[in-house]
């Protein structure tokens, strides 16, 4: 954007015209320096094309509009938008550089990303304890900032639960499953760092400490029980589902007479098994003879269906 000012009509002799030449050639110095910095400090695409001027700005935020309005579900004519948005696209091949732009500048925001945590060096454990898998998932704030001297920075965040094996050399307990509970951003924001020290809340310690109630055990809990490293004690498992719908393998053990659970099959399977001569229903368990006349016939013998045999 070049900035065009006419110098003042009265005679530069003039005190007046001196006074008015000089207040406003400071005043376009500071528009210019106010300028310069609002350009420094676009947060957007469309803000940056707004404040330069440039030549398709305009259409590149109506193409934007036009979107918005092919893809509502009360768009009135998707094909007239379409026309629109295709003719306006001719005008200039410069729209599609612009979306590419848009694209990776939306890429690089201050937001909460999925990254991955070192679980020993979150917790600050002892180097002879070891965690598997040795990285957890979890969203931390990340991106680039508009503006010089901020930072990315995390505004809120809550604490989420992590499920683990953890063992330690020499071995005195272990694998051992353990539920420790790990940051996850929730909301971000570019500051000085003189402000996040004065209202950024820290992440609060969570240093995983180990008790074996039993040491010739080897064991960190009883069974059903799981230990919880920010209560430094065993605790039951923080289910999210309902026992019913926790597992397929809860339902399946769950079979009831006349079945029982096998466990090389991973089914249900009848408890009674049937006298020779006979096959079992497995919907019902119950026995039927597999022999008949014409199977008798055969081995030219008689049916018995009272001793379900061939005589």
């Amino acid at each position: 954007m070049s900035l065009h000012w006419k110098s003042c009509p009265l005679p530069r002799s003039h005190p007046r015209a001196v006074s008015t030449a000089s207040t406003t050639a400071c005043q376009h110095a500071e528009n210019k320096e106010v300028w310069e910095q609002n350009v420094r400090c676009a947060s957007s695409l469309e803000e940056l094309l707004r404040l330069t001027d440039y030549p398709d700005w305009k259409l590149w935020k109506c193409r934007l509009k036009l979107k918005q309005v092919a893809s509502s579900p009360g768009a009135r004519s998707y094909s007239a938008a379409s026309h629109r948005a295709t003719r306006y696209a001719a005008a200039s091949y410069s729209l599609e550089i612009l979306k590419a732009i848009d694209d990776e500048w939306q890429k690089t925001q201050c937001m909460p990303r999925e990254t991955f945590v070192d679980v020993a060096k979150e917790l600050g454990t002892n180097t002879n304890i070891f965690f598997k898998p040795p990285c957890v998932s979890v969203f931390r704030c990340g991106g680039c900032c508009n503006k010089e001297g901020v930072i990315c920075k995390e505004t809120s965040f809550t604490y989420v639960n992590k499920t683990l094996l953890t063992f330690s050399i020499p071995l005195k307990y272990g694998p051992e499953p353990v539920l420790i509970k790990v940051a996850n951003h929730t909301e971000c924001k570019c500051m000085e760092p003189v402000i996040i020290r004065r209202h950024v809340q820290e992440h609060r310690g969570n240093r995983c400490s180990f008790g074996l109630k039993n040491p010739g055990s080897h064991k960190l809990c009883d069974k059903g029980l799981i230990w919880d490293c920010m209560a430094a004690k065993c605790v039951l498992y923080p289910s999210i589902k309902k026992k019913e719908e926790f597992s397929p393998i809860t339902k399946l053990s769950d079979c009831g007479p006349p079945r029982m659970f096998d466990e090389n099959q991973c089914d249900c399977v009848c408890e009674n098994n049937c006298f020779r001569n006979y096959t079992i229903n497995q919907k019902n368990c119950s026995c039927h003879c597999s022999l008949n006349h014409e199977i008798c016939a055969t081995e030219n013998k008689e049916f018995d269906p009272g001793s379900c045999s061939c005589n």
